[in-house]
């Protein structure tokens, strides 16, 4: 660090060289006066220090301003992202619930195609019917497009990921069966499944409907 001794000497030296300057050649190489003292030269200097001290503050305002337009774009950024993330979650609930009762509505299809096949494969003809081979040919034809129909909607099922609850034999689930009905067979163990009236079926491993079932009560 100077002191301000030397700091003097300096600056009695640079006001001594710029006296020393009497004249000084013009751009164009014609000679003009160059009349520079300290004071001038120091007053054209604070001049430029304010201006750029000015310039400096707008600068930092420009600055303050674009930090906070950022800052105001991160946060509406975050809420656009916010509502993209409820629209998709929303999206995804619609879906589920149409797929859920679509899939409902097949499985009720299925019910019906299965009691006709049943129905059909339970089927005897009366004595008189057996003359006339027409009607016996009408239901085998008919329970066998039954079961075609009931294959091909059960392929379509396992294509939605639909599994068939297994419950037959099976020890009362109360969590993927509800029991409509008590029967007492002494030989078979308590609370065991001895029918299954409507199907069960998972999708997804998630349970869509409940599996239907008579179950044994024994006492």
């Amino acid at each position: 660090m100077l002191g301000p001794e030397e700091k003097q000497r300096l600056i009695e030296q640079f006001s001594n060289c710029l006296e020393s300057l009497e004249e000084t050649e013009s751009w164009d190489g014609t000679e003009t006066s160059a009349n520079v003292d300290l004071h001038s030269l120091l007053a054209e200097m604070a001049v430029l220090k304010n201006e750029i001290r000015l310039e400096s503050r707008q600068f930092k305002n420009i600055l303050d301003e674009m930090r906070t337009f950022g800052e105001s774009l991160r946060l509406q950024n975050e809420k656009l992202n916010q509502e993209l993330e409820r629209a998709h979650l929303q999206l995804a609930s619609v879906k589920q619930k149409a797929e859920r009762g679509l899939l409902l509505d097949m499985l009720d299809l299925r019910d019906r195609l299965q009691s006709g096949l049943d129905a059909g494969t339970a089927h005897r003809p009366a004595f008189l019917s057996r003359l006339v081979p027409g009607e016996s040919l009408f239901v085998s034809s008919m329970t066998q497009g039954l079961g075609l129909t009931l294959q091909r909607l059960d392929e379509m099922l396992s294509d939605y990921r639909v599994r068939q609850i297994e419950a037959l034999a099976l020890p009362m689930d109360p969590h993927t069966m509800r029991a409509v009905g008590i029967e007492t067979v002494s030989e078979k163990p308590d609370s065991i499944v001895l029918r299954v009236t409507r199907s069960g079926f998972f999708h997804e491993g998630t349970l869509l409907r409940a599996a239907e079932v008579i179950v044994n009560k024994k006492g």
